[in-house]
Formats: structure tokens, C-alpha cells, sequence
């Protein structure tokens, strides 16, 4: 392991911790969207942590490989990520429809690691499909904002930052993951250094958060 891959390891496991920290060390809105995204980045960290410390160290946790650690965070993130988004969205209509969507994706998503793709390579159908809903939902929010008024003071608003950092992070590595799979069994390498797209990815996620949940500050 590089230098380079060091750094880029370290990006993807501590990124989450600048909007932790804007979360904790000024009273933020202790909001739904604000607890659901924090208790994701929390279990985030844990999962990444093991992940690389398995992937580094070569130690197996709890049994599962480092494949196995990154399809249950994929899934998490989805359910995570919808959640969120729905606190954004009118919840009238929207809501039912959201919770039999996670339903849908969650359990297309274990039939795909069981008996399609499997746990020992990457579920690029299961992101694909995950990452195309949470797509369309962002896509959705910003026809809702241009309808509004509040479009003039789109930047002041909390969940404009939360929802740009899902979208930022859905539709920029949508083709990343959907083509993973196929790039770790053909090239290899390649497929190593185009992760380091979804690390700046990640990281740039992380500081829409933080802006978010400045926004939210009382």
C-alpha cells in the first residue's frame, strides 16, 4: 500500500467526522433528519473502520469479509439516505410510498447478495438500483424548490446542503458502481484507482453536511 492509497484510505474513513463535529460543538436542531444523519455517520465510521483495518491488517470481523461489510453499508446508506430525504419532501403521499420503496430495495438488494452477485465481489446491481431511487428522489426536491418562493434563499436552507450532498454522492458514482463489479474482475487496477473517485466523493459529501447542519445552528 502506497502513500496515495493511505490517504485516500483515510478520507473515506474520517471524512464523516467534519459534520460530527459541526454537530457537536454548537447546539444544532435536534431535528429528524439531523438525528437520522448522525446516527448514519456513526455507523458509518464503525463499518469503514472495520472494513479497512480488515483490508490493511487482513483480520476478519464478526465473519464477514471486507465485500460483505460494504454491501450492508451500501444497503444502510439507502435506507439512511431515503429517510433523510423524506423529511424534505411533502409527506402526505410521499412517505408511504418511501417506506414500501425501502422495502422493495432492501430485499432486492439480500436476494442479490444471496443468489445473484453474491458477498464475495461488489453488488453493483443492488447500488445501481439504490442509487438511481435516491436520484430521482434529489431530482424530485429540486423541482419542488423552483416551484417555491424559497428558491431565492435556497442556500440558507438545511436541507438544500443535505440534499445536494445525497445527490452529489448518488448520481457521482452511480456509474462507479454500477460498472464495478465488471471492473474488478477485468481490470483490476483500474477499478483500485477509480475508488479514489468515490473517496472525494465522500469527502465532499461530508462538507455539504457540515454547511447543512451550520444552517441548522440556533
Amino acid at each position: 500500500m502506497n502513500i496515495y492509497d493511505l490517504i485516500f484510505l483515510n478520507v473515506e474513513t474520517y471524512s464523516p467526522l467534519i459534520p460530527l463535529i459541526f454537530f457537536f460543538i454548537r447546539r444544532s436542531k435536534r431535528s429528524a433528519w439531523a438525528i437520522l444523519l448522525i446516527s448514519y455517520l456513526g455507523i458509518y465510521l464503525t463499518l469503514v473502520f472495520l472494513a479497512n483495518l480488515s483490508l490493511v491488517f487482513s483480520i476478519s470481523f464478526f465473519y464477514l469479509n471486507n465485500n460483505m461489510i460494504y454491501i450492508i453499508l451500501s444497503a444502510l446508506t439507502f435506507c439512511f439516505f431515503a429517510l433523510i430525504l423524506e423529511q424534505f419532501l411533502p409527506p402526505d403521499k410521499f412517505r408511504t410510498i418511501n417506506r414500501a420503496v425501502i422495502v422493495i430495495a432492501v430485499l432486492f438488494c439480500m436476494a442479490n447478495a444471496l443468489w445473484w452477485e453474491g458477498t464475495d465481489i461488489y453488488n453493483s446491481h443492488s447500488a445501481a438500483l439504490t442509487n438511481l431511487i435516491l436520484i430521482s428522489y434529489c431530482v424530485y426536491y429540486y423541482k419542488l424548490q423552483l416551484q417555491t418562493l424559497q428558491t431565492f434563499f435556497v442556500e440558507k436552507q438545511p436541507s438544500f446542503w443535505i440534499v445536494s450532498g445525497i445527490f452529489l454522492y448518488s448520481a457521482g458514482n452511480f456509474f462507479l458502481f454500477t460498472m464495478y463489479n465488471s471492473l474488478t474482475s477485468n481490470y483490476p487496477n483500474f477499478a483500485l484507482y477509480s475508488w479514489y473517485i468515490n473517496d472525494i466523493i465522500i469527502l465532499v459529501m461530508n462538507i455539504f453536511f457540515a454547511k447543512g447542519i451550520q444552517c441548522s445552528w440556533k
